[in-house]
């Protein structure tokens, strides 16, 4: 036999079995692998999911709040006419807010003349409402089928029900950010159904008859029996919009009733493992092609490193970040090891991410739920005990002012919150001339010196005869210096003095500085103290307090006051400092450029830019 049949032979006999191993393992990196993306896509529709769930939550808010004050005092309670109009200009995509009695006649409405709810809609509502026993969510298409209004009800202990009415394109807010990749897809199917949301990133136009059933008709059976009793599932089927091949992330968004789809092209998710089986097919070609040096040397170099590379991602698809693939050497097998290693520390680092955004999550859930119960518990408390009678006059003066303070308190938590939500969609603003600063400074003093008498606190004030007017926002800069003495206050001693104090700075500046004899704050903590949802500790190395920590750390809070300060000081073109005391204690300090009289602006935060509105003061 001459040494081209052994060459074949011996070629054959390795390069052939060594290909069939290579495409038995990498049929299973491609089982694998679809697992995996299959999963990450119903992980997309979860996080959808979720995402809609809360968007819901938070519309819903504001209905269990009228109908706590309509179930607790009636439908003569004072200011509810008010709390129905703030709550619908509040939020710009609701249409009206309406208090419906158990027999279904509309008692309440804002704004009002709006055209009611047709009588069938409105009986199915309060029906959905008694037999769920709990808030509900219903699609109105009486007027626009392409355009659906979400009607949201929650009950009321008489049997009635609060119902809000809101624009469907609200969920343009939502997702409205959300970039996809081409042909991709996310979808809100109401309980019926019905397409209530759609995204896509072609401009094919939609046939309004198609949206309400035809896609979930294709999924059909196969979708009932993904999901199940589970929340989640992914199926693939093709699209009856236009035609494409996709992979669907499907999720239950919680009590909502409605599902959340995330649709990938199936050739975008799977075409690079495709094109991955296809060049290993044709490697396998080209090797027996090869002699038997040639195999040998391709076996060694390429399928042995891709062996590691493997079972390095099985590794990290097991969970084991720390697994990283050898990339010693040279060549592109190395190379690829390499982009490995780099890919897996990237995945590693977004995982920490991960778990540090999911603990200020919880962290900022626990805290405003603390925030919102404690003082709605001390208002009922002393509610329940007023009605009951029999209390001094002083002791229902005591009570009511502890009720207005609770109040007060529950308005800044939500104002706080409503200037984050402004400042994170880019809505916040502010408008700046002229402020003579003496006078918001004794403003503020005025409204907050009743804290510190509580707590025979010192509040005083140093400020020079002649002060330049700043260049900042009245109502901003009142808030800025009110919400610095309220800390300030919060963390000093009983018996403790609080300084405020004003000065002209170098560079046209002008200083304002708020000291406090309290615990001070962390080192290690001090340069944190400004970021959203973090509570620094009490310094351990400063004067000696007869508070306790612990006692400092429950002090009411979730962590935005400071946050806030620093984002509006900055809108206003100035800057502030944190820093301890010497003899214990914080000092704040606030820079802010001196008015030159050259006009007023409005800074919009989205964008960080300065527009000029009027001109003079």
């Amino acid at each position: 036999m001459g040494i081209r049949w052994r060459l074949l032979i011996l070629t054959l006999g390795v390069a052939v079995p060594l290909a069939a191993v290579g495409i038995i393992d990498l049929r299973g990196m491609w089982s694998v692998s679809r697992n995996q993306l299959d999963d990450s896509v119903k992980q997309q529709a979860e996080l959808a999911a979720v995402a809609f769930e809360r968007w819901m939550d938070a519309q819903r808010q504001p209905l269990m709040t009228v109908a706590a004050i309509v179930s607790e005092r009636g439908m003569n309670a004072a200011g509810l006419g008010e709390n129905l109009q703030y709550s619908v200009q509040t939020h710009p995509h609701w249409i009206d807010l309406q208090v419906i009695s158990a027999s279904g006649e509309r008692l309440l409405a804002r704004p009002e003349g709006r055209e009611p709810l047709p009588d069938a809609l409105l009986e199915h509502v309060m029906e959905e409402v008694r037999r769920r026993k709990s808030w509900t969510v219903v699609t109105d298409r009486t007027k626009d089928e392409a355009r659906p209004i979400f009607i949201i009800a929650n009950p009321t202990r008489e049997g009635g029900a609060v119902i809000a009415r809101l624009d469907g394109a609200a969920m343009n807010e939502l997702f409205g950010g959300v970039q996809l990749s081409d042909r991709s897809v996310i979808g809100i199917f109401d309980s019926q159904g019905r397409v209530l949301y759609r995204k896509r990133t072609t401009e094919t136009p939609v046939d309004t008859n198609v949206m309400a059933t035809q896609l979930l008709s294709a999924l059909g059976d196969e979708r009932k029996n993904a999901l199940g009793d589970n929340q989640s599932a992914v199926i693939e089927v093709e699209s009856p919009y236009d035609g494409v091949l996709r992979v669907y992330g499907i999720s239950r968004a919680g009590a909502t009733d409605c599902v959340v789809i995330v649709g990938i092209p199936s050739a975008t998710l799977y075409e690079p493992a495709r094109r991955q089986l296809t060049r290993h097919l044709y490697f396998s070609l080209l090797a027996l092609c090869f002699a038997v040096i040639a195999v040998l040397i391709v076996s060694r170099s390429i399928v042995l490193p891709l062996g590691r590379l493997r079972d390095a991602a099985q590794a990290i698809g097991r969970g084991d970040l720390s697994e990283r693939a050898p990339s010693k050497g040279r060549g592109e097998i190395n190379e690829l090891g390499t982009v490995f290693n780099t890919m897996a520390d990237q995945i590693a680092e977004r995982e920490e991410r991960l778990k540090e955004l999911d603990r200020l999550k919880s962290e900022f859930v626990s805290s405003v739920s603390h925030e919102l119960r404690t003082p709605l518990t001390t208002i009922k408390t002393l509610t329940r005990v007023l009605q009951r009678g029999g209390q001094t006059e002083a002791e229902r003066s005591e009570y009511l002012e502890t009720i207005a303070e609770e109040c007060d308190r529950q308005i800044d938590l939500v104002l706080n919150l409503l200037d984050l939500s402004r400042i994170e969609s880019g809505a916040y603003k502010v408008t700046l001339s002229g402020v003579n600063v003496a006078e918001v400074v004794n403003s503020c003093l005025v409204a907050g010196r009743h804290a510190a008498e509580a707590r025979n606190q010192r509040l005083e004030v140093d400020l020079p005869d002649e002060l330049p007017r700043v260049l900042a926002d009245e109502r901003a800069l009142r808030r800025v210096l009110s919400s610095l003495i309220e800390n300030a206050v919060k963390y000093s001693v009983d018996g403790g003095r609080v300084l405020v104090q004003a000065s002209a700075g170098d560079e046209g500046e002008v200083v304002l500085a708020v000291r406090d004899n309290g615990c001070g704050i962390n080192r290690d903590d001090l340069p944190r103290v400004f970021e959203k949802f973090f509570r620094g500790r009490p310094a351990s190395d400063g004067a000696a307090s007869p508070m306790a920590p612990s006692e400092y750390s429950e002090a009411p809070g979730v962590g935005l006051g400071l946050y806030l300060t620093r984002t509006i000081v900055e809108h206003m073109g100035g800057r502030v400092t944190a820093e301890n005391n010497a003899s214990g204690g914080a000092t704040f300090t606030v820079y802010l450029p001196a008015w030159t009289g050259d006009g007023r602006r409005e800074t919009n935060s989205k964008e960080g830019r300065s527009v000029e509105a009027i001109a003079g003061d």
